[in-house]
């Protein structure tokens, strides 16, 4: 399998040049870069939407960025970036659109799908969202024994889940409201428990959240909360149920009354869906007001996306350097460490993003992949990750570029504190950059540097920079599957295992085998647990 094989719509001599060029480069070291060009770092940085982002520790040059430029207009990015805004059938396996862009744009201005200005329908769900959201901070959302709501518990898995999770927890600063909110998503019954405990049920309000409703885990937890309800009393379930999905019928015979069903349109994906109403728990903890700064700030990187040249275009350069690493030296992992302890969901919100959207071997022409595409996204908290990871990244044999994310200023009174983190953050990039030669009788001591990172400050961490950081990541791993030639919007990988775990549940609820023929390894497995479970 060749190593280069160049996706089919980027020109071979662009591909090829690149191939050389990385050769050439391979043989500098980073701070040497740093000493034959002094203004390298004010070169390879820029700023926006007060997010400030430093690429200049990374294996390039000008001549690298021209060269990766060059195969991404040999690939017509441009008019591609148009084609998802236009809002073309760009998920061609599902036949859809992926207008999440429509989702926070302002109402003036129109996006179309099918003919539909579908701005108009966000608009209207986001005033459903207002309304029920003054009415639940008012305290005129009531359960059945008419106290007030003051827990809301979130049923979602995926991006029903990581999404709204994320964002709640890392906009607290901003919340307005004491409401307490819980997030169940796994279907190890000690994950709902966990909320129920924390939780009153005359005061307790669920939002399902599924596109379809009928993803199996969400549904099972769901009715678990149902019961839940019905055993301690509630004689009035609609009181406390409400769905965001697209399929309304099915949330009203699950039991939600019509004005507490909030809607999705098949053209959102998952992944892409916080800033729908799948961000209800966003929004009841920020505000109405703070959810519109959330989603202001994303459709401002839309904007910068859609209409900058790709040379100063921000998704556009990074989805290269991204590239630059993935085909040309052949990095199979990425590391996300975000310094603030309120983005501590950021890698596995990244991760489901990038790695559901580009985890293909498949191109858009039906033919085998035969270059690497997603890499895998991994990442923790800065400073804990220190002590974790690091040695690995320092000294390790993979190379493994890493995205740096911290806020500039902090709310916190304690400014020592955040002085300390950023000072942790910024010497990690400076040492992965240039290690450290201490001895050569010790050689275990020796770092050798020359590791890449990006690192990206935001201003404040604030609901507007939040929206602006996710969507530069959105587009970014839009970027990246264009170039490959692949379908960043469908997930089909993801179906297999569901189906089968539809097969091998139904065994492990009658107890016996239903004639599904497994190879020997899941019969035995299969066997072993229920052999386990009838004699405990």
């Amino acid at each position: 399998m060749s190593t280069y094989r160049t996706p089919k719509h980027v020109a071979d001599r662009c591909w090829q040049e690149l191939v050389k060029h990385q050769k050439n480069i391979s043989r500098l070291h980073l701070k040497e870069m740093f000493k034959q060009d002094p203004g390298r770092a004010e070169k390879f940085s820029r700023e926006f939407n007060k997010l400030y982002i430093d690429y200049s520790k990374h294996h390039i040059t000008e001549e690298t960025v021209s060269l990766l430029l060059s195969m991404a207009k040999s690939t017509d990015l441009s008019d591609a970036i148009k084609n998802i805004f236009s809002g073309a059938k760009i998920n061609q396996t599902e036949n859809n659109a992926a207008m999440h862009m429509a989702l926070r744009a302002p109402a003036d201005k129109h996006y179309f799908v099918d003919g539909r200005n579908v701005t108009e329908l966000v608009h209207s769900e986001l005033q459903h969202m207002q309304e029920f959201v003054e009415l639940l901070h008012a305290g005129n959302v009531k359960g059945y024994t008419n106290k007030p709501i003051d827990t809301v518990i979130n049923i979602g898995i995926g991006g029903s889940d990581l999404g709204p999770r994320l964002a709640t927890y890392a906009l607290s600063d901003f919340a307005v409201s004491s409401i307490q909110i819980h997030f169940v998503s796994n279907i190890d019954d000690r994950d709902i428990n966990s909320a129920f405990e924390q939780s009153d049920p005359e005061t307790t309000l669920f939002i399902i959240s599924s596109k379809s409703f009928t993803t199996r885990e969400t549904i099972l937890n769901a009715e678990t909360a149902v019961k839940w309800l019905k055993e301690n009393g509630c004689h009035s379930l609609e009181k406390h149920l409400l769905a965001v999905t697209a399929n309304h019928d099915a949330a009203k015979e699950f039991g939600v009354k019509d004005e507490n069903i909030f809607h999705i349109w098949e053209w959102v994906g998952g992944r892409y869906s916080l800033w729908s109403a799948i961000g209800l728990p966003i929004a009841i903890r920020i505000g109405m007001e703070h959810f519109h700064d959330f989603l202001n700030g994303a459709s401002t990187m839309d904007q910068h996306f859609c209409e900058q040249p790709l040379e100063n275009n921000l998704p556009v350069i990074l989805a290269l350097i991204d590239i630059w690493y993935i085909n040309f030296f052949h990095s199979q992992t990425h590391a996300i460490f975000p310094y603030d302890q309120a983005l501590n969901m950021l890698p596995a919100y990244i991760g489901q993003l990038i790695m559901e959207s580009n985890g293909k071997q498949i191109d858009n022409d039906g033919n085998k992949i035969e270059y690497n595409t997603s890499p895998v996204i991994w990442g923790d908290i800065g400073t804990n990750a220190q002590h974790a990871y690091f040695q690995l990244l320092h000294q390790g044999t993979p190379l493994v570029p890493v995205d740096f994310i911290i806020s500039v200023t902090s709310s916190s009174e304690n400014k020592n504190h955040h002085k300390e983190l950023l000072a942790n953050c910024l010497a990690q990039s400076e040492a992965l950059m240039n290690g450290n030669t201490v001895s050569s009788k010790a050689p275990y001591k020796n770092i050798p540097g020359n590791r890449p990172s990006t690192t990206i400050l935001l201003h404040e961490l604030s609901p507007a920079s939040l929206g602006s950081l996710l969507c530069l990541y959105e587009h970014r791993c839009f970027v990246q599957g264009h170039i490959w030639n692949i379908d960043s919007f469908d997930q089909w990988g993801v179906k297999l295992g569901k189906n089968l775990s539809k097969i091998i549940s139904e065994e492990l609820r009658q107890g016996k085998d239903n004639n599904v023929t497994h190879d020997s390894s899941t019969e035995r497995l299969i066997s072993y647990c229920l052999n386990k479970s009838e004699s405990s």
